[in-house]
């Protein structure tokens, strides 16, 4: 199966070069030249604890250079979806996949707006990598690939089941789900609660649950993701605190995703996340409060890099 890769972030370097040692046809695609070329020649370097490092040499290039694929995986940030997803008919084969594996909500409606719903899936991750530098990342922890056909979709049960050995081949630890819709606001209950406020405060997960203000904060927001998802007639069980707790615990030493942006100057996928639960709140007429707040104070993070004094 021919595979394209969309974005060399964290997850898309490992993506790729997981395929690559599994033998798969995988390409790593990139809208930069000049990086497409430094990660073609270089190769992505690939860390584990304990210092052990691998040099993977993946093919790295731009959209119109790739040709048509049957699987292709959007791995950027939630707020370049739009932009990427105007490469999807150079890239996507007839009959062929689009898989969103990113944070939040909204990226496949913008990969819909470009090449329809029906031959798209979505997926979750618990990946537990971070990108040091271009072309360099660190894999921490193995964590679950969950995927499904979300509303609008029309891609079998068996093709479904095709994608999860796919990944499995290439030693993900991958099943394929039929309430896909549920999960993804699971995991934003996860997200909403965590990420906002260790970026914040500049803190690891597992300081989260000792910073008694802030903990409540986090409860708060994801209580409120999950009484959101729950007015829709989905199934987003537990109790949020020991969801949230569970994961700080699990991943106490990792910076998440929006901590990791906010280190490096990046934007944020605010709007993926909190901003979400609010609008959808607004129109099922449940009050979004914390999720408010926590979206209009990283709106400002966002907004303030160019301000900030030391």
């Amino acid at each position: 199966m021919k595979i394209a890769v969309i974005g060399p972030g964290a997850v898309g370097c490992l993506l790729a070069v997981s395929f690559a040692e599994a033998g798969e046809d995988v390409h790593l695609v990139d809208y930069r030249p000049e990086r497409a070329a430094f990660l073609r020649e270089q190769g992505i370097r690939l860390k584990i604890p304990g210092g052990v490092s691998r040099l993977i040499p993946v093919p790295c290039r731009l959209p119109a250079e790739v040709g048509p694929c049957e699987l292709i995986i959007m791995a950027v940030k939630a707020h370049q979806t739009r932009a990427a997803a105007q490469a999807l008919p150079l890239l996507l084969a007839p009959g062929g996949l689009g898989l969103s594996l990113q944070n939040g909500l909204g990226n496949l409606e913008e990969m819909a707006r470009v090449v329809g719903p029906e031959r798209l899936l979505a997926g979750i991750t618990f990946l537990g990598v971070t990108r040091q530098e271009e072309g360099q990342i660190i894999y921490a922890g193995q964590g679950e690939v969950i995927i499904g056909a979300p509303p609008g979709s029309t891609v079998t049960a068996p093709e479904i089941g095709a994608v999860a050995v796919l990944f499995q081949r290439a030693g993900f630890i991958c099943r394929a789900v039929a309430d896909i819709q549920a999960r993804l606001w699971d995991k934003l209950m996860i997200n909403a609660g965590i990420n906002p406020l260790t970026a914040l405060l500049r803190v690891p997960n597992g300081a989260l649950p000792e910073l008694k203000e802030a903990w409540a904060l986090a409860v708060a927001a994801a209580a409120e993701v999950q009484a959101v998802a729950q007015a829709q007639g989905l199934a987003v069980k537990g109790d949020p605190e020991e969801r949230l707790l569970q994961v700080c615990r699990a991943t106490a030493q990792n910076r998440s995703s929006m901590l990791q942006d906010v280190l490096a100057g990046r934007p944020t996928e605010i709007e993926s996340l909190n901003a979400q639960v609010v609008a959808k709140g607004q129109a099922l007429e449940v009050p979004t409060p914390i999720n408010d707040l926590l979206t209009r104070l990283i709106r400002a993070l966002d907004a303030s890099s160019s301000l900030r004094v030391g």
